[in-house]
């Protein structure tokens, strides 16, 4: 055997421990599992509160939709989301207006305006009976949103059109739910962003904040400037020709308001605006910047009326200028001018008071610690571009919106944000290579329910088996896949149920000679190998980050040279080949920062390898071997302006064949640590492809940390 050493890292209690993985923590949903499972269809958001009758309504080829005579203006909006969802199941409706004294008939949709003050705003009633629909609300978003419950109920209706009978109270814990989309890096057509809008409130998210500025260009029009809008003046390669003009921004906003969605725009500034100086021959702190900027925020004000954008984002992130507080200072009496409220980052420049601030920072107890008086928007932890794509879905999923149960005046609600930094050439793959609809319902059901408790432990180790998180986390999976099956089809869904995987977790070692310790581990079960000494845990998932698995950063070593190991069991009744999604380091899409394609016959840059019954698993025929490699950021580098490609992503490439003999089979991997930066991560998930050529969750795989 060669020299080797290596150092035992488990530093931490195993209380500690134990609390990460969720044995001993408590975590409550705002539904109980009981509840949950006895429901005959999935919904996302789940409902507050919700009872199943045992009669339904059967949806009929024509039918009568019945409005409320004495305020029909507020279910306009839910009236024609209606009539569409009807026509696509080819359903023929007429309308009726109902006087105040006249008798709803039967076997209707009607929606009824109640005036009850014990329903919160946004809220909504929703009956289903075998008399018919009923839909009260005080609002006009509670009645949309009514018809997007109904929506996903009609989309699981049996094969006679027969409906679950219900009775659904329903309002949201958070007035401010929203998702950010970055077309100041990567321009996005107005058709493009109208799909995302209409699914956005499927699931019913209020607010679209678009980031209409950054480094490459200013991307809305402008009359008084118009060199903004020139092609030379912007980043080549990254849509220069490309603007929205106020028609196509006035659009968006009608568009958008029939969906009871609000649109914040943001203009970034003074930082992410590097085309501002070639363009005018000064910065944006100078006096003639803050003179362009307080003209430009006059145009679009004038432009869009205050109730159609009563807020707008000024940015103010990541930038160093010589004075602080009178730029910010200056703007917000701009915005303020024009009669709109202002938002800005944190951390940013200081914010005046009165604005709304977007926390931004990876830091849990962030919100715990403010002192300022503003409201504020959680987007902590709510970056679609950072991590890998399946991981973030249980981030979400666990996250306490402003480390709270739920909204109040200061504490509004959550953003969730995309932000493609690198350069995509085709954009019908950001939602591929970002995972934006898992991760968005995943988010969705976190803000429009609530989280009673504040467990970010949950967020980046999943719970064990059969503690009432993980529970929670499996159930919420299957109503995600079932939805993934529904409505997402044929679009781009980065994410297969991963919670019911486990492994036993040795090391980390301190290594000096990986096939040494390989040696030591091949051919022996991670329970009973004495010749190395070692300490196993029972890890939980599909994916594992490895740096919080281990204590978080600050208990890595600073030369970043250490293994883990992963051993799982599985059993087959017969020889077989199975599949799974396989991979290790992910970049994140803000740089291309990562170890790379890996070389032939690899599985990983870094030296991880997979051994399936003691043979090493061979990986996948490259396009790019050896390829890719930045292991610094790549921001403002040519490398950024590089397209990625699907194999750069596990969850964007086929899944491996891997043959299992039959009765047990040995799975284990090693997965190094070989630079600081690196996103230590593994993933295995099996799965099989379903009668529409989709890759699903298998569930005859089940790998277990031990043979039982």
């Amino acid at each position: 055997m060669k020299p080797f050493t290596f150092f035992v890292l488990f530093l931490f209690a195993l209380k500690s421990f134990a609390q990460q993985t969720g044995d001993n923590g408590k975590w409550h949903a705002p539904q109980s599992l009981e509840t949950l499972k006895a429901a005959p269809v999935a919904l996302i958001p789940f409902p507050q509160e919700v009872q199943w009758l045992k009669e339904g309504w059967k949806l009929s080829s024509q039918l009568t939709i019945v409005v409320d005579g004495s305020q029909p203006s507020l279910t306009d909006n839910a009236v024609r989301s209606l009539k569409a969802l009807l026509a696509a199941s080819s359903v023929q409706c007429n309308m009726k207006i109902l006087s105040p004294n006249d008798k709803a008939p039967l076997h209707t949709i009607q929606l009824k305006n109640t005036n009850n003050p014990s329903l919160k705003a946004e809220g909504y009633q929703l009956n289903i009976s075998a008399t018919g629909i009923l839909i009260n609300s005080n609002d006009a978003a509670g009645f949309y949103y009514a018809v997007q419950t109904l929506r996903q109920i009609m989309a699981q209706k049996n094969a006679k059109n027969q409906l679950p009978g219900c009775s659904i109270t329903d309002w949201p814990a958070f007035a401010l739910r929203g998702f950010m989309h970055d077309n100041g890096r990567n321009f996005q057509s107005i058709a493009m962003l109208k799909v995302q809008l209409d699914k956005l409130s499927w699931y019913k998210f209020n607010t679209f904040h678009w980031h209409l500025t950054d480094n490459p260009a200013w991307r809305a029009q402008s009359r008084i400037y118009p060199q903004l809008n020139n092609a030379k003046n912007r980043m080549l390669g990254r849509d220069p020709d490309s603007s929205y003009s106020f028609d196509d921004i006035r659009e968006l906003i009608r568009y958008a308001r029939e969906r009871n969605i609000s649109i914040i725009p943001e203009f970034d500034m003074p930082g992410h605006s590097k085309y501002f100086e070639p363009t005018f021959g000064f910065k944006m702190e100078t006096e003639q910047g803050m003179q362009v900027l307080e003209k430009l925020i006059d145009e679009f004000c004038a432009e869009v009326r205050v109730s159609d954008c009563p807020i707008i984002h000024l940015g103010s992130d990541e930038v160093r200028i010589a004075n602080p507080p009178a730029f910010i200072k200056r703007m917000t009496a701009r915005v303020k001018a024009n009669n709109r409220k202002v938002m800005v980052w944190n951390p940013g420049l200081p914010p005046e008071p009165g604005t709304i601030e977007q926390i931004w920072l990876e830091d849990a107890t962030f919100v715990h610690r403010r002192t300022s008086p503003n409201p504020y928007v959680d987007s902590y932890a709510g970056y679609l571009n950072n991590y890998d794509a399946y991981s973030l879905i249980q981030r979400y999923f666990f996250q306490q919106i402003c480390s709270k149960p739920l909204g109040d005046s200061l504490a509004l609600g959550g953003i969730l944000c995309c932000w493609p930094d690198v350069r995509v050439e085709d954009k019908s793959k950001i939602p591929l290579y970002n995972p934006v609809w898992p991760g968005s319902i995943a988010f969705s059901e976190s803000l429009w329910c609530g989280r009673p408790d504040f467990r970010p432990d949950y967020m980046n180790v999943l719970p064990t088996v059969g503690t009432e998180a993980n529970n929670h986390f499996r159930e919420f999976e299957q109503r995600l896949r079932k939805h993934k099956q529904l409505f997402f089809s044929n679009d781009h869904f980065p994410y297969v149920p991963f919670g019911h995987v486990e492994w036993n977790m040795a090391g980390p070692f301190y290594r000096n000679d990986n096939d040494a310790i390989d040696k030591e581990f091949i051919g022996k079960d991670a329970a009973d190998s004495a010749s190395v000494a070692y300490q196993t845990k029972k890890v939980m998932g599909g994916i594992l980050r490895f740096e919080e698995y281990l204590g978080g950063a600050k208990k890595l070593s600073k030369t970043a040279n250490e293994t883990v190991y992963l051993t799982g069991y599985t059993f087959s009744a017969k020889a077989r080949n199975i599949h799974a999604i396989i991979g290790f380091e992910a970049p994140a899409r803000s740089n291309r920062r990562s170890a790379g394609i890996p070389n032939k016959g690899q599985w990983d840059a870094n030296g991880g390898a997979i051994f399936i019954n003691d043979k090493e698993l061979s990986g996948p025929v490259w396009n790019m071997p050896g390829g890719q490699r930045y292991l610094q950021a790549t921001w403002d580098k040519p490398a950024n302006e590089m397209p990625y490609t699907e194999e750069e992503f596990y969850w964007s490439r086929p899944p491996a064949v891997i043959a299992l003999q039959k009765g047990w089979n040995k799975i284990f991997v090693r997965v190094p640590r070989t630079y600081i930066d690196q996103k230590w991560i593994f993933a295995f998930v099996p799965v099989r492809h379903d009668t529409k050529d989709n890759w699903i969750e298998d569930g005859s795989v089940k790998i277990q940390a031990t043979k039982k």
